[in-house]
């Protein structure tokens, strides 16, 4: 990866870093330090959150990307969710419709035909319930 490219990445981590922050309330950050399976983003609980940057959308690089969200997702045991955006585009968000029916993550649907590709604003109200229900259920 060149250095351009490395910088247009990081560029995007930490614009992603900015709205989460400002849509949750959290103190979202980019990873400094990153090896591979590591999430992008840090601050968000129980989500694990992958950014991409194309100059170019092409389909086949977002099914590839969301695979990698995915599995870095399991290893993390959070909620995949994907930022990414083609450039003069705005932001757009791949996370797993299935985590509106189960909290569950090993019911999660994590196949592309199920997840949702929204605006980051959609995202973040999903994200808050989620997090407002952890808060506040019982544990059993």
């Amino acid at each position: 990866m060149g250095a351009l490219s490395r910088e247009k990445g990081k560029r995007g981590e930490r614009e992603v870093a900015a709205i989460i922050s400002d849509l949750l309330g959290v103190s979202a950050s980019r990873r400094v330090r990153q090896h591979d399976g590591d999430s992008d983003i840090l601050g968000v609980p129980g989500w694990s959150i992958e950014v991409k940057r194309w100059s170019l959308l092409v389909p086949h690089e977002v099914n590839r990307a969301w695979a990698q969200a995915v599995e870095q997702a399991q290893r993390d045991g959070g909620i995949p969710a994907l930022f990414f955006r083609a450039n003069y585009h705005p932001w757009r968000v791949m996370w797993p419709i299935s985590v509106l029916l189960t909290m569950q993550s090993a019911h999660m649907w994590v196949e592309p035909q199920w997840a949702a590709q929204t605006t980051p604003e959609a995202w973040a109200a999903v994200a808050r319930e989620l997090l407002w229900r952890q808060a506040h259920e019982p544990r059993s």
